[in-house]
């Protein structure tokens, strides 16, 4: 199980394409591009919704915060997210979209 969010997560981080940004979605959006200000130089608003939503979900299969976190940046090859922007980007996935995983980021 936690393969295939695994996997769901790694999709997460390809390609734009446009997608309706609900409220939830602006305020993850608000917040991530307050803590990591440089972080449309690695990824789209787009590409952050989805991993953020893909946070969830690797959330939902049981990961700790370190599994998600090594997982990821073993796995976003040669563009990964800086461990910092990785953090807000996390931090606020799990505020804006499932805060029942609030225990899993400390």
């Amino acid at each position: 199980m936690a393969g295939l969010a695994i996997g769901l997560l790694l999709a997460a981080c390809g390609g734009g394409g446009s997608a309706g940004a609900s409220s939830a979605d602006q305020a993850f959006l608000s917040a991530v591009h307050v803590d990591a200000p440089d972080i449309g130089t690695y990824r789209t608003d787009v590409q952050l919704i989805r991993i953020g939503h893909a946070v969830c979900e690797v959330f939902g299969s049981g990961a700790s915060y370190e599994e998600l976190a090594d997982r990821m940046i073993l796995q976003e090859g040669s563009n990964p997210l800086p461990s910092e922007d990785l953090g807000a980007v996390v931090d606020a996935a799990v505020d804006a979209y499932c805060p029942q995983f609030t225990s899993r980021i400390g």
